[in-house]
């Protein structure tokens, strides 16, 4: 009994596979959390380093003399109007905010005075080069092995009140990822390689003396709060622990309950003698279809429906818009919305997904649906 548990227990760990989920939490030890850079920056700032769990505006509100470095990072984080403003007036009093995102917000942008571009890492073959400017630090200039093929880089900014801090590429290209902006009485580090606090890029080869470039931009002697709520990963509260928080709406959800419940006593009878359900024909076609999308679903392979979707476009725009998909330039791309009679931005955030779709091993069905909206829009 106990060699037969043995074996049931060994064949289960041998098929796991890999998460390659980018989550991005500090509790997460997956390829894409970020475990071991949280760990070493309380190491390297001890009892100055505050995890925070709220939004900025909640944790700044509640503690309206916070003073230091606020710390974020995430493919991507999306603030909000509110949220935003708090931070840059929070900056603008002399504080320091730290953001690696992969591609900002548009009211970031407007805000700031930045703008955005996007790059192909297959333009440097299979291996991305990242280094840092300020001659202090020396970093090694580190490969990274990727499996997400997006970049952004910074295509325009304010170079009187900025200085440029790190690179993609070689540093002639001018492929500039990190920059410090001057903010009032205050500084804001935008990043946009937010991998680089990740398990997975922390491990390969001398990757972390880069992460620890980065980290040397923080201000020791003053706290450092570093979210934990921006993360894909962070493990949500929940609705029923809202409610329970709050007596009126907890009050609210028993008497429905009491409700259902008399509802069930009194109304469960009939009243009248049950109608026969005709049965319509069966339609084996659509049998067929359900019973293979339910086995896909079952598995969770969300990126296997993904990928059929995106091989029904190609064939799609090949045999309807009678267009080359072999080729995904931004001419290729203006062709596409000319001839769909879609938005050229709809056409370039489309391909996006499906350049980062296809960069994971895995994808949330979240993205599934994002990704058939936006087809929706060409086959309209």
């Amino acid at each position: 009994m106990g060699l037969f548990l043995f074996l049931m227990i060994a064949a289960e760990n041998a098929n796991k596979k890999i998460n390659w989920y980018p989550s991005f939490a500090v509790k997460h030890k997956m390829p894409y959390g970020s475990y071991i850079v949280h760990q070493e920056a309380k190491k390297l700032f001890g009892n100055k380093m505050k995890n925070v769990r709220n939004t900025p505006y909640v944790y700044l509100s509640k503690n309206p003399n916070a003073h230091g470095t606020y710390v974020f990072y995430n493919d991507r984080i999306n603030f909000g109007e509110t949220n935003l403003k708090k931070l840059l007036e929070w900056t603008k009093k002399g504080n320091d905010l730290f953001i690696s995102n992969t591609r900002f917000e548009a009211s970031i942008e407007d805000s700031l005075g930045i703008k955005m571009k996007f790059f192909l890492s297959a333009e440097f073959a299979d291996k991305t080069i990242l280094g840092l400017l300020n001659r202090n630090i020396k970093p090694k200039d580190s490969i990274i092995f990727d499996k997400t093929r997006t970049r952004y880089v910074f295509k325009s900014f304010d170079t009187i009140n900025s200085t440029v801090l790190g690179y993609f590429g070689a540093e002639k290209d001018s492929l500039y990822n990190f920059i410090k902006l001057k903010y009032g009485k205050g500084n804001i580090f935008l990043h946009s390689f937010p991998h680089a606090f990740t398990n997975y890029f922390m491990l390969e080869n001398d990757n972390a003396t880069y992460t620890s470039g980065l980290l040397s931009y923080i201000n020791r002697k003053q706290n450092i709060y570093w979210d934990t709520n921006y993360k894909n990963g962070a493990t949500s509260k929940g609705i029923l622990k809202y409610i329970a928080a709050s007596p009126a709406f907890l009050w609210a959800y028993r008497l429905i309950f009491i409700g259902l419940f008399l509802y069930i006593i009194f109304e469960g009878k009939r009243k009248q003698r049950p109608i026969p359900v005709v049965e319509p024909l069966k339609n084996e076609t659509l049998v067929f279809t359900k019973t293979v999308a339910d086995m896909y679903l079952e598995n969770k392979e969300h990126k296997r429906i993904a990928l059929l979707h995106i091989n029904h476009l190609m064939d799609y725009i090949r045999t309807h818009l009678y267009l080359d998909t072999r080729k995904w330039d931004r001419e290729f791309m203006e062709k596409v919305a000319e001839k769909s009679k879609t938005s050229f931005e709809n056409v370039r955030k489309l391909f996006e997904l499906i350049d980062e779709i296809s960069g994971y091993e895995s994808i949330r069905p979240e993205k599934v649906l994002e990704l058939e909206k936006l087809i929706n829009l060409i086959k309209k």
